[in-house]
């Protein structure tokens, strides 16, 4: 019987052995590059400064403050602050000081010798449990908890720059929408003047029917168009008011603040060039999959330890007495030491799920780490495909808003000539409002397509703020 009793701990001793000698560290992950730096221009820190709009620096300011997923996230890392301090405190003694009464009425069988009847033993003092770490179990549960705040922490910062990038792209439509209906309200307006003229010629007789519908169609087109225009303003207004996180009666008044148009914020600098393809590891949401790597791996060495024999030590100081008011009395004093080695033995079944399970969150966490790089590089691939077509297409289109302009003009000379007809004028200004309402869309894309730029390389966040904000 003895044997099969040191059995179980002989082998605890060889995977205690064994163990000691294995590395701690993940293994490297297949063809991924490694960060080398966490040095970023400024310009990625915090990219959308360099629209140089105070106006969007305000509101991106107010979203990182009051967005909810932001607000959300910062909670979390609360929540992986106090788990860490939880890891922490079980390095440490648990000390304890408390009093009880155990009242005790023996049977005839074990009752000593002068002591029958029914007696209250007071105990009141110190006590104090320790386990000693002996295979490093402890620790490990502490460093996973440390991996899982980094991990939460990379994630607040990736939700703040996600918040930052949409609340950037969110004021650009918002400018693009107050464009068009400009365009439209001005188009309208000239419209009315057309369908004005066209009714007093038509009274007298120097229009014809034909005329005089073309104009009423047209009005009647733009008189359409804006309303949708306008309501699709009205609603960008309310959702970037609730992406800044405002209240609901902020949220229905809209009234959110306008700086520079879009055509301003169009000419900053470009796209610093020379851009490490370094900068793309240090992304926040591939660093936290690092982190959850890490957080894997450090679980699993915790459930591997639970396979070994804990020894615990408990200690007791002060007093025992059958009367309370006699507990303080020198007399009274007692103190005690122990020792526990204790082996799981039926439980090892439930520590093989327990490991089993580690591994297999430590295989997804790997997998999930790999994904993030590859993603981050094909973000970054598809971003700068998207700048540079953007920035062709503005170009293209602002060569052909411009010609649009001066075919208007001399249609209009020679309408007035009698050269030109009324169709081919009013097609010369359907085709400029057409030309210039693409010009509002492509710089808008042109600012939306830089902005996915900057994310797609990891702007909107720096390990010096990581670290104020801690």
């Amino acid at each position: 019987m003895k044997s099969k009793l040191i059995k179980p701990s002989l082998i605890a001793l060889a995977l205690a052995a064994a163990l000691s000698g294995c590395a701690t560290t993940p293994p490297p992950v297949f063809e991924l590059p490694a960060h080398q730096s966490e040095a970023a221009p400024a310009e990625l820190n915090a990219w959308w400064k360099s629209f140089n709009d105070p106006t969007l620096n305000a509101l991106v300011d107010e979203a990182l403050a009051h967005n909810a997923d932001v607000l959300t996230a910062i909670e979390t890392v609360g929540q992986s602050k106090s788990t860490l301090r939880q890891a922490q405190v079980a390095l440490l003694p648990d000390v304890n000081v408390g009093l009880n009464a155990n009242r005790n009425s023996p049977s005839d069988e074990t009752a000593q010798p002068g002591q029958g009847g029914t007696n209250t033993v007071y105990r009141g003092g110190f006590s104090v449990s320790y386990e000693l770490d002996l295979w490093g179990r402890v620790w490990k549960a502490k460093d996973a908890a440390a991996a899982q705040l980094l991990a939460t922490q990379y994630a607040r910062e990736a939700t703040r720059a996600a918040v930052a990038a949409q609340t950037a792209k969110s004021y650009f439509a918002l400018l693009g929408l107050d464009a068009d209906e400009a365009l439209l309200t001005q188009t309208l307006a000239t419209r009315d003047e057309a369908l004005t003229l066209q009714k007093k010629r038509y009274d007298a007789g120097a229009s014809s029917d034909y005329e005089l519908s073309l104009a009423t169609a047209e009005r009647a087109a733009i008189a359409a168009a804006l309303p949708q225009t306008v309501a699709a303003r009205e609603k960008a207004e309310s959702a970037l008011a609730v992406l800044l996180g405002r209240t609901p009666k902020e949220v229905v008044e809209g009234r959110v603040a306008r700086g520079n148009g879009l055509a301003v914020l169009a000419k900053v600098p470009e796209i610093p060039a020379g851009l490490s393809a370094d900068l793309l590891t240090r992304r926040p949401d591939v660093r936290r999959a690092e982190a959850q790597l890490a957080f894997a791996e450090a679980s699993l060495g915790e459930a591997k330890r639970r396979y070994f024999p804990s020894l615990s030590l408990t200690g007791f100081l002060g007093g025992e007495s059958l009367e309370l008011g006699n507990l303080l009395d020198s007399t009274a004093r007692t103190w005690s030491v122990a020792g526990a080695l204790l082996q799981p033995l039926v439980g090892l079944a439930r520590i093989d799920a327990q490991v089993d399970a580690a591994k297999s969150q430590r295989a997804q966490a790997e997998i999930a780490y790999a994904q993030a790089a590859r993603a981050a590089y094909g973000d970054a691939r598809a971003a700068l495909a998207g700048h540079r077509a953007a920035r062709e297409t503005l170009v293209a289109t602002e060569a052909r808003a411009d010609s649009q302009g001066r075919v208007k003009a001399l249609t209009d000379t020679r309408y007035k000539a009698g050269v030109s007809s009324y169709l081919d004028l009013l097609n010369s200004e359907r085709d400029r409002l057409t030309a210039e309402r693409d010009r509002v869309n492509a710089l808008q894309g042109r600012l939306t397509a830089m902005v996915d730029v900057y994310q797609a390389l990891g702007g909107g966040w720096s390990s010096e703020a990581l670290a104020k904000a801690e």
